[in-house]
């Protein structure tokens, strides 16, 4: 796997026991693989750290900002960002994580300006495809969002508003199940989300504080995507 510099094993000095549901941040963390990138195919993949320091000065951003600027489109024409945590997120958990707000305040203006096109994660355990956003708002230009985080451990999480957010395209807590990226050619690729079984414990949607909302389980997701970078428009 890709390194930034070899890995190096040090301590944290954190009072109590470190709970990874809410870990602080930043952790003091950019060795081995936290971060890294490697092209497969079409598409550059850069994997970003959600736990080490994203704000400008730092290590993670500067060779963030590097990576994005040295993608050729002409030979690489797609670029896919993951970690962990959702800049967009249509459920109840996880509304508050600081590494979210970082990641919102200085990794997605860099996401935008280069038109990465879509950013997966997950930290959520539940499914949910953005439209192309930008800033809180439907964009053309922007990244689409696609947060798969049913793939086993658990799929319970609550809608925090009966009607989605403007931005949301598909979501969905009552399934377990997985996703698949086709890249067809330099301007479309193809995205299945596709469930695999019904949640012992949610197997339906529901809506935090609506204890008679519950929505339907969605049973496929499929959606051809254009890649934002050759728009003409």
């Amino acid at each position: 796997m890709p390194q930034v510099w070899p890995a190096e094993l040090d301590g944290y000095d954190f009072p109590g026991l470190l709970n990874m549901d809410r870990p602080p941040y930043p952790l003091p963390y950019n060795w081995g693989n936290a971060y890294y990138s490697f092209t497969y195919g079409p598409a550059r993949h850069i994997v970003v750290s959600a736990y080490s320091a994203m704000e400008p000065d730092s290590v993670q951003y500067k060779w963030l900002s590097n990576e994005l600027e040295a993608v050729d489109r002409s030979i690489t024409p797609w670029v896919l960002l993951t970690l962990h945590t959702p800049l967009y997120n249509t459920f109840n958990r996880h509304r508050h994580d600081p590494q979210i707000a970082a990641a919102k305040e200085h990794l997605e203006p860099l996401m935008v300006k280069h038109h990465v096109n879509i950013v997966f994660t997950g930290h959520v355990h539940a499914y949910q495809r953005t439209t192309n956003v930008a800033f809180d708002k439907p964009n053309r230009n922007g990244p689409v969002h696609i947060t798969i985080g049913a793939g086993g451990r658990q799929c319970e999480a609550e809608f925090k508003n009966e009607v989605p957010e403007e931005w949301i395209a598909k979501r969905d807590a009552s399934y377990f199940g997985y996703g698949n990226i086709s890249i067809l050619n330099k301007t479309h690729a193809e995205w299945k989300w596709i469930p695999l079984s019904l949640s012992d414990k949610h197997p339906v949607n529901t809506v935090r504080g609506k204890k008679n909302a519950t929505l339907s389980p969605l049973t496929f997701d499929e959606v051809v995507l254009e890649n934002q970078f050759f728009r003409e428009d």
